[in-house]
């Protein structure tokens, strides 16, 4: 089997009990993600039904069960807590359909150290390497987040001049005059160090693959560079450096998160950037809004799965205490997914929050139900997550919860504009502690005053809820959520009228 067989679905599970049977199914070791004799019995409908990578995405700390702070974004320090959260994580990613966790910041994050070793000391290493094998244990494979000659490269272009070029970057489309944190794909020196990360991170890091990433700080924008396109920019560094890992490497899976990469060039331009990977993730659904007819072309021309993280990038508060905030987004995520099935798409990566939120509680799991069936429903798929997590006295109250995390979502996505393509940040990421709610303040006055009304209402009604489930504690945190961003609505409202 090749890489890509070994990461095809084994079910189109939709219930707990089923998922928990594929997974002791899923195989240990690295190149077998899945059997494939338990695939090989699966009736071919089941098949197209499912996602081939169905992956969670995020920074090291993403997923922390506690507020961090005191250095910039992303945080990136890891101890004994860290790797607990990672075993309840990791498990809550089994049991919904994960097979895979793409892992960034685990032992580099804006700069890999010089000599490259520095970047990996004993005591990091003792509790990353407990991570990865409870992964490994898990039957999910980890992908190592790696920016391709930008994003981590700014101690070794301090070290080494000549793996720059100090003309500026172009970055989503806007040249930027400085430099500093991409190197240059035309200097030799660049490219040797390049691939000295991918051999350290395989033979010391001991990563099953590589989520890829090129544009997100920009690209070098030298005399030499600007002469060819963003297309084939990105192109040269992502093919160059996925050939090299496949040659070297072979059983290494290879997706590209594009952030800041174009992808309306067309199918045939886009061909020699991903002759080498096993997916591409359209981060901002780029391909959709240009036509579901155009995302056809790609995903039945190009040689990779095409993947999507839904279309709005949901990025958790890294500073913020994991009580602050409740926003659901259960109806955008599954058009969104399903959308992207029809289209052919069999990636898909959602970006990673606490459990110890309510609101990424629920949608992780609700998200690994829909890539192991995306032919269900949006409600029948928060059913079971209901079920699951509040254990309802009866269907009628599994109905109305439903209708009220739908309502939940509706109060803020219906006033808040579209954020259906991009980033949508809580705070802001510059900064060394909590930040302000941004995302209240991007409401008019009127509709921040219509929402904390909502608001109002819809914890009148969780009491009801609590007294009718066998398991009210997760409602009770809501509840709590729910009154901390009342108060956040409140402040901002204030400074509104002031």
């Amino acid at each position: 089997m090749t890489a890509k067989n070994n990461w095809r679905q084994s079910s189109n599970a939709s219930t707990r009990r089923t998922l928990l049977k594929i997974a002791a199914l899923a195989a240990a070791g690295a190149g077998k993600a899945f059997a494939a004799g338990h695939e090989g019995s699966l009736p071919q409908t089941a098949r197209r039904r499912t996602f081939q990578y169905r992956l969670l995405l995020g920074w090291i700390n993403d997923n922390s069960t506690r507020p961090l702070a005191g250095s910039r974004w992303p945080i990136t320090t890891v101890d004994w807590q860290t790797v607990k959260d990672y075993r309840s994580f990791l498990r809550t990613a089994r049991d919904y359909g994960y097979n895979g966790i793409t892992l960034w910041g685990l032992y580099a994050s804006h700069g890999w150290a010089v000599p490259l070793k520095d970047s990996l000391p004993p005591a990091r290493r003792r509790l990353i390497d407990r991570i990865l094998n409870e992964a490994n244990k898990l039957g999910i494979r980890v992908l190592y987040g790696l920016g391709v000659y930008g994003w981590g490269f700014e101690e070794i272009i301090k070290h080494d001049p000549s793996t720059a070029r100090n003309e500026g970057r172009m970055a989503w489309g806007t040249f930027q005059p400085d430099n500093g944190v991409a190197m240059c794909y035309h200097s030799e020196s660049a490219r040797q160090w390049m691939r000295d990360i991918v051999d350290l991170c395989v033979k010391e890091v001991g990563t099953q693959g590589f989520g890829f990433q090129s544009g997100d700080l920009g690209r070098c924008y030298c005399t030499q560079c600007r002469r060819l396109s963003d297309t084939e920019y990105h192109s040269r560094v992502i093919d160059e450096t996925a050939e090299y890992i496949k040659l070297r490497h072979p059983k290494q899976i290879l997706g590209l998160s594009a952030w800041g990469v174009d992808l309306g060039a067309g199918a045939g331009a886009l061909q020699p950037l991903t002759r080498h990977l096993d997916f591409l993730t359209d981060v901002t659904d780029q391909s959709a809004h240009k036509g579901r007819d155009y995302r056809r072309s790609l995903t039945s021309a190009l040689p990779c799965a095409i993947g999507s993280l839904g279309g709005a990038v949901i990025v958790p508060p890294q500073r913020w205490p994991r009580d602050r905030w409740f926003l659901p987004h259960a109806e955008i995520t599954a058009k969104s997914i399903r959308s992207l099935h029809e289209d052919g798409g069999r990636a898909f990566e959602l970006f990673m929050g606490p459990l110890a939120n309510p609101q990424y509680n629920l949608m992780t799991r609700f998200v690994g139900l829909l890539l192991g069936n995306p032919a269900q429903t949006c409600e029948q798929a928060l059913s079971q997550v209901v079920g699951h997590l509040y254990a309802p006295a009866n269907a009628r109250i599994t109905e109305d919860i439903v209708r009220w995390l739908i309502d939940a979502e509706d109060a803020y996505l219906s006033r808040a504009g579209d954020i259906s393509s991009g980033e949508f940040d809580f705070e802001p990421l510059k900064g060394e502690t909590a930040g302000e709610p941004i995302y209240l303040t991007r409401l008019s006055p009127a509709a921040l005053d219509a929402y904390r009304i909502d608001l109002e209402r819809l914890a009148k009604q969780l009491p009801t809820f609590e007294a009718e489930c066998r398991r009210p504690a997760e409602l009770q945190l809501i509840g709590r959520c729910i009154r901390n961003v009342l108060q956040d609505v409140q402040r901002v409202g204030g400074r509104n009228r002031e």
